[in-house]
């Protein structure tokens, strides 16, 4: 089989994931988990997904982009789980911004290595316009949670403080947990950033 008859049979096998691009972007995820940032490949992935490294290129350009893309991704999944532990918890304000906090930990958790992606140094150097619009969005989600627990319009000139305060506690917490230094069950790890987040709302 010729390379290019190759490429197009390879490219149709990755189709049954659907989207190619969404498929790229699922099994990287999977990927990023099993190898880290450093180790991760785009030929591995490819080989994953079932396509050439050529069909990978024609969607991501390169590693970096990729990594873009995963980090985009990851967003968008992080700011759903918090809106979605907000809406099903039953209860006041306070109650919901808890549930939503723990979520944002619980991310952590559960994607350690995703989580470090999305904040640490790779993106502060290497950002894109997708990933852009999805870290405000996330942003923009944490303050509005902040503003309606505090009863306070999401402009006021207080909010910014109160916002910060409550991202260090959440943020805090993931990565202490994720290098190790707090252990515990799921239950356990929970009751404690809830307790975190209640002294937070006291102080505000």
């Amino acid at each position: 089989m010729s390379t290019s008859r190759k490429s197009v049979a390879d490219e149709r096998s990755g189709y049954h994931h659907g989207n190619l691009r969404e498929a790229l972007l699922e099994h990287g995820l999977a990927l990023l988990e099993e190898k880290g940032e450093s180790q991760f490949s785009l030929r591995e992935l490819a080989r994953r997904v079932g396509v050439t490294a050529n069909a990978v290129y024609r969607h991501f350009s390169s590693k970096d982009v990729l990594l873009m893309g995963l980090a985009a991704e990851g967003m968008r999944q992080f700011t759903a789980s918090q809106a979605s532990a907000w809406g099903v918890t039953r209860g006041n304000v306070a109650e919901k911004f808890l549930a939503s906090g723990c979520a944002y930990v619980r991310f952590a958790r559960n994607n350690p290595a995703l989580f470090r992606l999305m904040f640490g140094r790779f993106i502060v150097e290497h950002r894109s316009e997708e990933l852009e619009h999805e870290s405000r969005q996330a942003f923009a989600g944490l303050t509005t949670a902040v503003a309606a627990t505090l009863g306070v319009p999401e402009d006021s000139g207080d909010i910014s403080g109160a916002v910060n305060a409550a991202w260090a506690v959440v943020h805090g917490f993931s990565h202490l947990i994720l290098d190790g230094q707090i252990h515990g069950s799921d239950e356990e790890l929970d009751a404690t950033v809830a307790s975190a987040l209640g002294h937070w709302l006291v102080s505000n």
